[in-house]
């Protein structure tokens, strides 16, 4: 088995979604033949607003520190695809926006056809917008050819008490100030299921067997 390349690219401001991130790094990684790289976007925001606030400014510097900044090239020559998001008025962040914005060419040469792709993100309060954001998310990635890899309800849960996530990806909900709350075990378990499902999907696709020939049909540019 050939090993495939697993991109985790995501905008965080205060370490949320990288939490997040780096769960569903871990259920990648369970799939023989992974490889999983974690980047972040480039941040937008000016200098100044970092400076005035010595907490935002810590949590951007140890990002960058522990994080390389992604490139278009590095989306292209991925095998499968995370991308994560804090959610901002019910959308998603302008920084992912812009990444997403530089792909034009890449667009046009269908360099993303047919590259699996999860989408997941971080909120400060239920039913702030989070699903709102995944679909948002997902709009530029379907018309790139993508193929949405999500999470079936039936495997996320044990039970009809069983709250986390969405069938559309991973969310983590932080709650704000003093109800902050830490990622809990069944925020983690889905992250971990869809990074799972992500990597498993990215082998069947990229798999271009000669057993059956179906899967070069998705493995091979066709257009």
């Amino acid at each position: 088995m050939q090993n495939r390349k697993i991109l985790i690219v995501f905008y965080s401001l205060g370490g949320s979604v990288v939490k997040l991130a780096k769960e569903i790094a871990k259920g990648a990684r369970e799939v023989q033949g992974t490889e999983v790289e974690m980047k972040r976007v480039k941040e937008l925001m000016p200098d100044e607003v970092f400076e005035k606030n010595p907490r935002m400014k810590h949590d951007r510097e140890k990002l960058e520190k522990e994080f390389e900044e992604a490139t278009v090239q590095d989306l292209i020559e991925a095998d499968g695809v995370a991308i994560g998001t804090p959610v901002h008025f019910g959308s998603f962040a302008a920084q992912i926006k812009q990444y997403l914005d530089q792909l034009s060419p890449v667009w046009l040469e269908g360099k993303l056809v047919n590259k699996p792709v999860s989408v997941f993100c971080a909120s400060g309060s239920l039913h702030g917008g989070e699903e709102v954001a995944l679909f948002s998310l997902l709009s530029p990635l379907i018309n790139f050819g993508m193929i949405p890899v999500g999470i079936p309800y039936p495997i996320q849960g044990q039970g009809p008490e069983f709250d986390a996530g969405s069938p559309f990806g991973a969310i983590y909900v932080t709650g704000h100030k003093k109800n902050k709350r830490e990622l809990s075990e069944d925020d983690k378990k889905v992250a971990r299921i869809l990074g799972k499902r992500l990597a498993t999907m990215t082998q069947i696709i990229m798999c271009g067997c000669s057993s059956c020939n179906v899967c070069r049909n998705l493995s091979q540019k066709q257009y």
